[in-house]
């Protein structure tokens, strides 16, 4: 069985097209682009004029997607599209502009999809967090095994972050007064024991190549994140991303994601994080596995 999931984030529209192998995913192909809604929401509060691009970014990455013949596909839409007062519209022109129904899922859901994605591969016996920076708001789950033990949903992301505090390149003061603002929603975030953080999001999964673009280490340590910062803050967005292979509007918003991690990483007492690919888009499949049509409920 070949199924796809898309969803349209704060920062991005994905989509993931995966095999079902023996009740595993086994991914097929990933496409990506970054309409980047995030921003435009938390300053209107609406999509409004950005509703054509992020609908051309959506059928732009399940164009690609196509060949690859998928028999189903399941949509989701998250914060930015949960905020704006146009989100509802919204979603119903994503829904018609793709053949299939856009759910826009709560907050809590988001939080357990993407730790059931996440602990597919990632989970330990004992407490751990899982980190879903997204690009206005991030999941923190703790987990203990496969089990989701409590969750919460922080109206703080990168995409938005970045683009409210940090001016291109960044500045000392600005990053200060960004942590700040952070720092005030981490005391929102669920208590836990934990041994083990895993982030996963656009952020996490591209800081490795910032490090590495060959061999891309899977565990990063507060140097490796401080490392990420400096070489992410080295010049203007658009000088960075061709040194890093990465978009001008990734890097931005990454800018931002890394200092949330690095405050993560402080909050729970740990120095390592262990970057997971597996998130919101697997754990959509693997509850329509296990719901059909009702797993976004």
């Amino acid at each position: 069985m070949r199924l796809a999931a898309v969803d349209i984030g704060s920062n991005t529209v994905h989509v993931l097209v995966a095999d079902v192998i023996r009740g595993r995913l086994e991914d097929v192909a990933h496409f990506v682009e970054m309409p980047e809604l995030g921003p435009q929401v938390a300053r209107t509060g609406s999509i409004g004029p950005k509703a054509n691009p992020a609908l051309r970014a959506l059928r732009s990455v399940l164009a690609k997607a196509a060949p690859f013949h998928y028999e189903t596909l399941v949509a989701a839409a998250t914060e930015a599209v949960r905020q704006a007062k146009d989100g509802e519209q919204f979603a119903r022109q994503a829904s018609e502009a793709i053949g299939a129904q856009v759910h826009i899922i709560p907050g809590k859901r988001e939080a357990e999809l993407s730790f059931k994605g996440a602990a597919s591969r990632h989970a330990v016996k004992r407490e751990w967090v899982m980190i879903d920076l997204g690009g206005a708001s991030t999941e923190v789950c703790i987990g203990r095994g496969q089990e989701l033990v409590r969750s919460t949903s922080l109206e703080i992301g990168s995409g938005v972050l970045s683009s409210k505090f940090l001016s291109d390149p960044p500045k000392p003061e600005e990053r200060a007064r960004l942590r700040r603002a952070a720092l005030r929603e981490l005391p929102q975030a669920p208590d836990g024991d934990v041994e083990r953080l895993v982030a996963t999001g656009g952020t996490a999964s591209n800081l490795p190549t910032v490090l590495a673009r060959r061999n891309p280490p899977a565990v990063l340590t507060t140097a490796d994140l401080l490392q990420c910062e400096k070489r992410l803050d080295a010049g203007r967005a658009l000088w960075v991303a061709g040194k890093v292979g990465l978009p001008a509007s990734r890097v931005k918003a990454m800018r931002g994601g890394v200092e949330e991690l690095l405050l993560f990483l402080d909050w729970y007492g740990l120095a390592m994080l262990h970057v997971s690919h597996q998130g919101l888009r697997h754990g959509m499949l693997l509850a329509y596995l296990e719901r059909g049509g009702d797993w976004w409920r």
